[in-house]
């Protein structure tokens, strides 16, 4: 698989606009996700995900050939920090993370009760982390990201993100340890 993703790339970066749209295809989501995140908005995360994949589509000597995900999210977060940076609300920089929605089993009343007001609390921790430890936390468990890649999404050493992931849990620890 990695090998096909790779060759993605390596077809994109030299023009194959079919590969672009595989591309758009299979990383899109992820891309929406980390933009919508960062933007906390839906249309904003939309049109900023449009606009990359639009500028990969009419420059695809951008592209890197074998380079995936990791530089997909690196260009993605650049943008939306452009985009927040051009607006002056760094601050609100990933402030809610979003359920993800998957198919899941219809719990009791209690438990949906339950599971909704750990979520609105998780979901308040992690607002009130510093920005770089909310962006490693979403990236590492909302995204799935290595260390490595989150290393490279966001331009810092790979020592760091653990250093940063590790004190981002401990503060998430104390906020939520009634849960």
């Amino acid at each position: 698989m990695r090998e096909e993703n790779e060759a993605l790339f390596v077809r994109a970066a030299s023009g194959d606009l079919q590969a672009v749209a595989g591309i758009a295809t299979q990383y899109g989501p992820d891309l929406f996700r980390l933009a919508r995140c960062l933007l906390n908005s839906y249309e904003e995360a939309r049109d900023a995900v449009a606009d990359i994949i639009a500028r990969l589509c009419a420059d695809p000597g951008i592209i890197p050939s074998g380079l995936s995900r990791s530089w997909l999210m690196r260009v993605t977060y650049n943008h939306c920090v452009d985009l927040l940076r051009r607006r002056k609300t760094l601050q609100r920089l990933l402030p809610k993370i979003y359920d993800r929605t998957a198919v899941r089993p219809q719990p009791g009343p209690e438990q949906t009760a339950l599971k909704t007001a750990e979520q609105v609390s998780v979901r308040q921790a992690v607002a009130g982390l510093p920005e770089q430890e909310r962006a490693i936390v979403f990236l590492r468990y909302y995204q799935g990201l290595s260390y490595a890649e989150i290393a490279a999404v966001l331009g810092i050493p790979g020592p760091t993100v653990g250093t940063r992931l590790h004190r981002a849990r401990e503060k998430l620890r104390k906020r939520l340890d009634h849960f």
